[in-house]
């Protein structure tokens, strides 16, 4: 049963679990299985990575990427409704990122000095695609639609193979789609190693970007110690905070953080609501849920039982803060005017405003991308976007005048910190006869 509380009878401790629930230490995963099976895939590369399938995965493959031939199956083996639903959600992400294309900056000052930003796309990206308990092609469009915006001309794709050593026909059939022909048929560190280093089938790539297991938050977050790759925030479980006033439907209410905790086990779903009466209602309707045994109720349980929780609060303002302090990977907002609240609503991976917004909509189909900041990374992070896969470069041109402006100030500045010799006098050296 979910347990209701009153937010402000929570303990420090209860609190500081909440807000720093992140906390997965990767020092022992790290030194005995992520590092020697990166060391591994160096050292043999393709060879490590079949032999690390087939030790993790069960599945022997014979190449670790997947042929033209396999992608073509698997997407004349989609159900037509099934592909025209995907395709109709690609609209949807690709008009939504076209409007985060970035334009580049120049200014320009009256003394000639010019100043400016130029944005290039990443050379080569590669999109992990969890398998294992759930698929996700729908992973597949929110990693690569946007870094096809930004202009990326190399995209890899990096997910686990059925136990047919095929990849499954939906995750095929939405590559197809997006013209991807690269895809490394292996997940786990084996995966990620193999995209961060190359191999003799792989192109090395520049950024990582996917959620998936400790073993794979591990292995990027290894690579970019190394200075190999950059990569996204870390992974942990997904999670919603529900806000509800009085008036929001109990069962909305419910089934969405139960939508939310059938991801898996660790899944955390919250609700904060002003009424004791919703929180009773929605308790009551997940519990009939739970009991009756349908869908991934296994899952739902354990989710609910580790991580469930509702919150009393007395005013909405109250349970906003919480929200600010919490940075939840998706925050749905189900309260009279959600609009007018918009200003207070912060550190969320993303907002879910009105009683029509479920998180369902964001992660298939709206448009908006689903691949967040967890575990309160929202705070200091943000979701997948075009963004992610550009980089910005800046640029200066001055003038005689404008450098000699310049002069005094550098010159102060650089002796400050002991470079006076060259840092300074790389500028008066240009104004000796």
């Amino acid at each position: 049963m979910i347990p209701i509380k009153r937010l402000k009878d929570l303990s420090p401790g209860e609190c500081d679990r909440l807000f720093n629930r992140f906390g997965d230490d990767f020092t022992s995963i790290m030194i005995d299985t992520v590092i020697p099976i990166a060391r591994d895939v160096k050292k043999t590369g393709d060879h490590a990575v079949i032999t690390y399938t087939e030790k993790f995965d069960g599945v022997k493959l014979t190449s670790i990427i997947a042929t033209h031939e396999e992608i073509e199956a698997g997407r004349r083996n989609t159900p037509h409704e099934l592909y025209g639903a995907f395709l109709e959600a690609k609209h949807n992400i690709e008009e939504f990122h076209r409007r985060q294309v970035r334009e580049n900056i120049r200014h320009e000052s009256d003394d000639g000095t010019v100043l400016g930003v130029i944005y290039h796309p990443i050379e080569s990206a590669a999109i992990y695609v969890p398998g294992g308990k759930a698929l996700y092609p729908s992973s597949v469009l929110m990693g690569v639609i946007p870094a096809q915006i930004a202009g990326v001309e190399h995209i890899t794709l990096i997910t686990p193979p059925g136990k047919n050593g095929k990849l499954p026909d939906v995750i095929c059939a939405v590559c197809s789609m997006l013209n991807i022909t690269s895809v490394i048929k292996s997940g786990g560190a084996q995966g990620i190693a193999a995209a961060g280093f190359g191999t003799e089938s792989v192109r090395k790539v520049d950024i990582i970007v996917g959620p998936g297991n400790i073993y794979v938050t591990a292995a990027k977050t290894y690579l970019f110690s190394l200075g190999l790759v950059q990569i996204d925030s870390p992974a942990g479980p997904s999670e919603v905070l529900i806000i509800a006033d009085d008036r929001a439907n109990p069962t909305w209410v419910a089934w969405d953080l139960l939508s939310q905790a059938e991801h898996d086990e660790m899944a955390v779903p919250i609700l904060l609501t002003t009424s004791r009466e919703l929180a009773e209602k929605v308790r009551s309707i997940i519990d009939e849920d739970l009991s009756s045994g349908t869908g991934r109720h296994v899952i739902k349980r354990a989710s609910i039982e580790h991580n469930g929780l509702i919150l009393l609060v007395d005013r909405i303002d109250e349970a906003v803060n919480f929200s600010n302090r919490f940075g939840p990977e998706h925050m749905e907002f189900m309260v009279e005017k959600p609009m007018d609240y918009l200003g207070m609503i912060k550190n969320v991976g993303s907002l879910f405003l009105g009683d029509y917004a479920p998180v369902a909509v964001g992660d298939y189909f709206s448009g908006t991308n689903h691949i967040l900041p967890t575990g309160g990374a929202a705070r200091f992070s943000s979701g997948t976007s075009v963004e992610t896969f550009m980089r910005r470069t800046t640029y200066q041109l001055l003038s005689r005048q404008a450098l000699a402006k310049s002069r005094g100030p550098v010159n102060a500045m650089s002796k400050s910190e002991g470079f006076q010799d060259k840092h300074g006098g790389s500028i008066s050296v240009r104004f000796e006869d």
